[in-house]
This record gives C-alpha cells, structure tokens and sequence, in this order.
C-alpha cells in the first residue's frame, strides 16, 4: 500500500509515543494471583507469558463452563488492577523524542491522527498529560475499557474501531507501534503497520515477527511516508 491511500496515523502509546513507567512484571504477578485467589487452576496460567495471553486462556476458561456474570465482574475488578499499577509511576513519563513534532508534521501534512492503546482510558489521558502530549492530538482515542475487556487491542476489532470513528476504513489507515501485538491488531484488521525500535521490540524481534516496516522512531514516520508515496 503506497502513502497516498494512507490518510490516517494510528498511534500506539507505551513505547511509541511515551517512555512507559508500567511496572509489566508486577502487573502480570497481580492478575495471576487474582486469578488463582477467585479459582481459575494455575495449569491455564503462564507467569512467563504475557498478561494479554494469560488473560485471553482466563476468559477461554469461563466461557467453556458459561460463567459470563461472573467473567463480567473478575474483568472490572482486574481492569481496576491493571489501573493501579499502571499510575502508580506515571509522574515519570515522558514523551518520546520528536513526539510532538512528528503529531503536528503529520497533521499539517493532512493526514488524521487517532491514539489506540491497550491502557485503561484513566491512564492514557494521564500519561499524556504528564508528557506533555494532549489529548486533543488526536481526534480519535481507543483504549482498552472503552469497550469489551475482550475486543482490546489485539484483537483486530480495536484497529476497526478506530477507523470506524474517523470515518474510515482500515486500509485508509496506518498503525505504528513498539509490539508484535500492535502488528497483529493492524495486520488482522487490513491496515498497513509499521514498526518502531523506540519500545519493546529490537531490529531482530520484529524480523522474527516478519514485520517489513520499522523505523528507529516515530521522529523517522513522516520520512517514511514520503518514501512510499
């Protein structure tokens, strides 16, 4: 797909618009003990493996023995989990270097901005705040509580939520972002993705992943998007 039928940025946030201070370990260890605690057997969890992973087999486990009210009420008590460690470092966010330069090139190029995270909404308006970032960047936030715990980036009905608020179609729109699962969300929905160094995943990660687009940073997009024009 050449940038000319791009008209739309999809931004991840942790790692590719923000320097994250999530303590993820600590974040993993709680849901998991949360989990055993209200009696989900500990041979479905992996301590090794991500909280996504471990929560998706957590919801498999449930709904094989239709236990969908009570499915309902463990994912609002875990998603108010998740809240508490995500803010419990956040004055220490920053913004990646070029952030905001790279939002107003794009915006001044014509281009609509839209944020899709996997962080509650409480935190992604905070981190942004704090880095120095706004809110009203972008003309379209998805994030993870926003809808059902379960259609949460990954899972490809995100990335079509937010083209769907920009009055797009997923093909009309490029997702960037630090993590496979970012990559997964945009290729699942038919978006182009591309690929930043900046978070999670090295030169080598994304190669093992087969992800043909990355760049150092979202300071290095605009350039990109003028080379495949």
């Amino acid at each position: 797909m050449s940038a000319e039928t791009i008209k739309a940025v999809v931004f991840d946030l942790d790692g590719t618009l923000i320097n994250s201070m999530i303590d993820f370990q600590l974040m993993r260890e709680q849901v998991i003990s949360y989990l055993l605690a209200n009696g989900v057997p500990s041979d479905i969890l992996n301590v090794n493996d991500t909280v996504t992973n471990n929560l998706n087999q957590f919801r498999d486990f449930m709904r094989v023995r239709k236990q969908e009210i009570m499915l309902d009420r463990m994912e609002h008590e875990m998603n108010s989990l998740l809240i508490q460690v995500e803010l419990m470092n956040i004055d220490r966010t920053t913004q990646v270097s070029g952030a905001e330069e790279v939002i107003r090139n794009l915006r001044g190029a014509g281009y609509r901005m839209g944020l899709l995270t996997r962080g509650s909404r409480t935190y992604a308006m905070k981190a942004l705040d704090v880095s120095g970032l706004n809110d009203r960047c972008f003309e379209v936030v998805v994030c993870r509580d926003d809808f059902s715990a379960s259609e949460a980036k990954p899972n490809g009905r995100a990335m079509e939520r937010a083209a769907e608020a920009l009055g797009l179609s997923p093909k009309e729109c490029l997702m960037i972002g630090d993590h496979p699962m970012d990559m997964q969300c945009a290729s699942t929905a038919g978006s182009t993705f591309v690929g930043v160094l900046s978070g999670w995943s090295d030169a080598e990660k994304w190669e093992k992943k087969g992800c043909g687009n990355v760049i150092k940073s979202i300071a290095d997009l605009p350039l990109w998007l003028r080379g495949h024009q």
